[in-house]
């Protein structure tokens, strides 16, 4: 399976960063938050990251433009995740709070969709059964500032498909960033 359209739920520090990162990739990525208040905040830091990948990767004004481009804004979870082929979670790392955010994406999202949690001190299997979908789901750790990190770390539990994996990690090699080992 390749990855063309991503959603990323949650903009704060890190949801923006990943989402800046991936459209400026050029995949089509919808950031979800819970209002429109914060998606506007959201609009804010992707000027700001795109200041920052200027400076990092010599970005033109062209290539920031375009990866404003791929961006759409969503606050419902619908919505947000209708057409995903991957959907990486980046809201408040709360064992309620995910499994709560998990059991009622797992209901609306495609069922091809692969799931990913970007929690850090959290495990997949924490999460798997909420998903309704535990051989699509597994974890990336991504670390701040990952444009300049350049590295991911995949993080399975024990039902999670190979070849989901497979199709995560070539993602990760998508966007620029390196598989840690």
């Amino acid at each position: 399976m390749k990855i063309n359209k991503v959603t990323v739920f949650g903009s704060g520090h890190l949801g923006s960063q990943l989402t800046f990162l991936i459209a400026f990739q050029k995949f089509d990525v919808t950031i979800y938050d819970l209002d429109l208040g914060l998606l506007e905040e959201a609009r804010t830091k992707f000027r700001e990251l795109g200041d920052q990948f200027r400076d990092h990767y010599n970005a033109t004004q062209e290539e920031i433009d375009a990866a404003l481009a791929n961006l759409a804004y969503s606050a419902d979870i619908t919505e947000a995740s209708g057409n995903a082929d991957i959907v990486i979670e980046a809201i408040p790392d709360e064992r309620d709070i995910k499994k709560e955010f998990f059991t009622k994406l797992g209901k609306v999202a495609p069922k091809n969709t692969i799931f990913v949690t970007s929690s850090s001190h959290l495990l997949p299997e924490d999460f798997a059964k909420e998903t309704g979908r535990p051989e699509k789901f597994l974890g990336v750790h991504f670390p701040d500032e990952l444009w300049k990190k350049n590295s991911a770390e995949i993080i399975e539990h024990k039902k999670t498909d190979p070849a989901v994996t497979a199709t995560v990690a070539g993602f990760i090699e998508d966007i620029g960033l390196v598989i840690a080992s």
